[in-house]
């Protein structure tokens, strides 16, 4: 019986990360910035699907003659306008309460 050796590289990559502060947490404008654009990518795929289906009617005589491309057209102006919304919603700062630890002096 022949054995079979096969060579393994296994490689490490190393992210390098700063010294000081930790993870980030990401602040609510990036949040609303991050929405918006999966809104506007989610908005352009569902155009692209409709112009396909319309474009190749000879192909798919049933999905372009259906209310598929139509159902296309509202999820594409639905992800715009939620991405509109998105946009101009102005991002609450929100103000916490801390009380003052008062140092002793001994």
């Amino acid at each position: 019986m022949k054995e079979v050796t096969k060579e393994l590289t296994i490689s490490t990559s190393l992210i390098q990360t700063p010294a000081r502060g930790g993870p980030k947490r990401l602040s609510p404008k990036h949040l609303l910035e991050l929405a918006t654009r999966v809104f506007i990518f989610k908005a352009e795929r569902w155009k692209r699907r409709a112009l396909f289906y319309e474009q190749h009617r000879d192909y798919f005589p049933r999905l372009s003659s259906s209310r598929f491309v139509d159902r296309c057209r509202q999820l594409e102006a639905a992800y715009r306008a939620l991405a509109h919304v998105m946009f101009l919603l102005p991002t609450q700062d929100q103000l916490v309460s801390v009380r003052a630890l008062a140092s002793r002096r001994m």
